[in-house]
């Protein structure tokens, strides 16, 4: 009762220190220190006392009595190593200290807080030491119940704050902390769909230096040459695509391997300025929504109000049939991407929400980044942002089935799809399908947004041309296509990238029809990671599923 007495004081000292770091008080906080550094080590003194050490081999009762003493001991062990400099970071992290005016932030209280993470991280490996030798499925319930938050904080807060030390002098060097950065925002159009999304329509250029984002320059689909191969891909990856995918900017993403869609945009950039880029960032007008959901709105400059609800309409339709002409679509996305800009610049709105909006974008396949550093795309790839082709089976294994419009058109903002997943467990082999459903309108829309290619096919302006490609996992072979040869047997392509098979057959889609086209691969003899499926992120939510019978042949999740 004793020790338990001491450390609900100390918890409740800890509550003052939380409200206190909030107002800035550094008088209370460290008076809240100082009592919870009292309170915890008479606790600790307490269970050192020798009937504890006797009482610890009782037989049923010692396992418990031994369990609130490791407890106890870790307590102090995280008082004493971890809180004094949990209190310097956390009154050096307060946003006040760290924002900037106009936008981006202060690094330096960044930089000094990371100085204490070391002593932290040093102080929670330690006291997890002592709590190692606890078996909690032989404790009573009153004691499991009284020692459980302290091994809910070391099991979550601890791998946090070894990935905070671990990525921090990494994310300090991309805020540019030692250099000038300079990063390319990549903002994909999902109604003119590509395998890693959509048509790159636009771009800005942002410089970052110590913590301050400026935005440089905007570019759009003809700010660039359209006449030269700024990349050189081997010629079986090469055979996959149409011959102009790596000459035009708004065909570099009909790959769906992101770190080859970026390194097109650095051979660009490199080509018109004579330097390369620092990092390539690519997201969609959905990730725009999810991150007004936490900003807010921003206001055009026709005075419209763009919202998490309305964003992706305005973008991707109703653009085109305000704005008719190319020129003035380019300056209102360019004015809008200004204002998103400044709205996220300005750090006025929550991060922790943030991060959530960002997460769901990031499961959705929606936000990739590349950046050729080594230390820095091994964070993206350790953080799943890299938007890579999978090159083996351990971690994961992949297949892949994506869609690039072939119509020259805007129509994909009626698309609709959905992916599933069968196995064969005797045959050792996958079949992946993917479900197109095409909702565009007979009338109303602009030529603009037509198929500009469906006249040589003979097929109505509506209709969706998709070149739909197929990735069998490493080491796969595809052995089965259905419809076999496409709708234009004559645009059918076959060849490897990243050293995975691949297909891609032509398919149309007429409107108010829906299309189901599928592939079959063999699966690679030996263990297979987690089965793995990566598509196009269209402007709707794409639901997977995967059948019972794949679960025999990969690991689980």
């Amino acid at each position: 009762m004793s020790v338990k007495d001491d450390l609900t004081a100390a918890k409740d000292q800890l509550s003052v220190i939380a409200d206190e770091v909030k107002s800035g008080d550094a008088v209370k906080i460290q008076t809240a220190g100082q009592k919870i550094l009292d309170l915890t080590r008479r606790a600790d003194d307490t269970v050192k006392n020798p009937l504890w050490e006797v009482a610890s081999g009782v037989p049923l009762v010692g396992q418990n009595v031994d369990a609130v003493r490791r407890a106890t001991e870790a307590t102090r062990i995280l008082v004493d190593g971890a809180l004094p400099a949990g209190i310097k970071l956390l009154s050096t992290l307060q946003l006040d200290k760290v924002s900037v005016s106009g936008g981006g932030m202060d690094i330096t209280p960044i930089r000094e807080a990371s100085d204490s993470l070391p002593k932290i991280n040093e102080a929670f490996k330690t006291a997890q030491s002592k709590l190692d030798g606890v078996d909690r499925s032989k404790l009573l319930p009153a004691v499991d119940d009284a020692i459980s938050s302290l091994f809910d904080v070391m099991e979550q807060a601890g791998p946090l704050l070894q990935n905070v030390q671990h990525y921090l002098p990494t994310l300090l060097d991309l805020a540019g902390a030692d250099s000038k950065r300079t990063y390319m925002l990549i903002f994909q159009n999902n109604a003119e769909v590509r395998s890693g999304g959509g048509l790159p329509a636009a771009t800005a250029i942002v410089n970052v230096d110590n913590g301050k984002a400026k935005l440089a320059d905007q570019t759009g689909t003809y700010s660039f040459p359209r006449d030269r191969i700024v990349l050189d891909v081997p010629p079986e990856t090469a055979s996959l695509y149409e011959p102009d995918t790596f000459m035009g900017f708004g065909n570099f993403s009909r790959t769906p391997d992101f770190p080859t869609t970026a390194k097109a945009f650095d051979g660009l950039w490199h080509n018109v300025s004579g330097k390369h880029l620092d990092g390539v960032i690519s997201l969609d007008p959905v990730v725009l929504s999810y991150m007004l959901k936490v900003t807010g709105p921003i206001k055009t400059a026709d005075g419209r109000d763009l919202t998490s609800k309305n964003v992706v309409e305005t973008l991707l339709y109703d653009a085109y049939i305000r704005y008719p002409v190319n020129a003035v679509q380019d300056a209102f996305f360019a004015d809008v991407a200004a204002r998103v800009f400044d709205k996220i610049s300005s750090g006025k709105w929550d991060v922790m929400k943030m991060l959530d909006q960002l997460e769901l974008a990031v499961k959705e396949q929606r936000l990739h980044v590349w950046f050729p550093r080594a230390a820095e795309q091994s964070m993206a790839v350790e953080l799943g942002l890299d938007g890579a082709l999978a090159t083996d089976n351990t971690k994961a294994t992949e297949v892949g089935i994506f869609v690039n419009d072939a119509a020259y058109s805007k129509l994909e903002f009626f698309m609709k799809n959905n992916v599933s997943v069968t196995c064969d467990p005797t045959a050792r082999t996958v079949t992946t399908s993917i479900t197109v459903a095409n909702s565009a309108p007979l009338e109303g829309m602009t030529k603009y947004q037509l198929g500009i290619r469906n006249k040589r096919y003979g097929i109505p302006r509506n209709s969706f041309i998709l070149d739909t490609i197929f990735f069998a996992p490493p080491g796969g072979e595809i052995t089965a296509v259905d419809p076999q040869g496409g709708d234009s047997p004559y645009d059918r392509r076959v060849g490897i990238e990243q050293g995975r098979n691949a297909e891609s057959i032509r398919v149309f889609v007429p409107s108010g029809s829906t299309r189901t086209i599928s592939f079959t691969s063999t699966l690679p003899a030996g263990g297979l990671g987690p089965l793995s499926v990566r598509f196009s992120p269209t402007v709707t939510t794409t639901p997977v599923t995967i059948a019972p019978s794949c679960g025999s042949l990969f690991a689980a999740k």
